[in-house]
């Protein structure tokens, strides 16, 4: 059974935008309510990550030279995301030319290592526009960014 663009679409905004804001809350609960996260929670988190990383490994692979960890931790996860480069590329997948402009990575960038700001906002930029255009949930652009524990 052939998948239709729709479904696709569904899985995209379950599989990245609610794990991105569950890695984004646990981050921020960290901070401000240390030691008190409910364990059942952090494991269901862990493994809607661990969903959504094998999906984004499914849909597109290697991405910059790099291969995105099957299991990552929630740093892992996030540096992933943060440059924008899975992202714009995974909708682009799902929705061809939703995301006219990537600015991908050199090849000489460490793991972890970030393009230079502007470069990963205007990715970000580009992803948000993109699917507050298809009608899917949004998040702020800052919200990529590591929250200090």
């Amino acid at each position: 059974m052939a998948t239709t663009t729709s479904e696709m679409m569904n899985d995209l905004s379950f599989s990245v935008v609610s794990i991105v804001e569950d890695v984004l809350q646990q981050h921020n609960s960290r901070s401000s309510d240390a030691g008190l996260l409910v364990p059942r929670r952090v494991e269901e988190s862990s493994l809607r990550r661990y969903e959504a990383a094998g999906w984004l490994r499914e849909m597109i692979g290697v991405s910059g030279g790099r291969d995105f960890p099957a299991e990552p931790s929630e740093e892992d996860f996030r540096l992933g995301l943060r440059s924008g480069i899975v992202l714009c590329n995974v909708l682009n997948k799902v929705s061809p030319g939703s995301v006219s402009k990537v600015v991908e990575a050199p090849d000489d960038v460490a793991d972890g290592a970030a393009l230079c700001a502007f470069q990963y906002f205007e990715n970000i930029r580009n992803f948000l526009v993109a699917i507050e255009e298809l009608g899917l949930p949004s998040f702020e652009a800052s919200d990529m960014e590591k929250v200090e524990k």
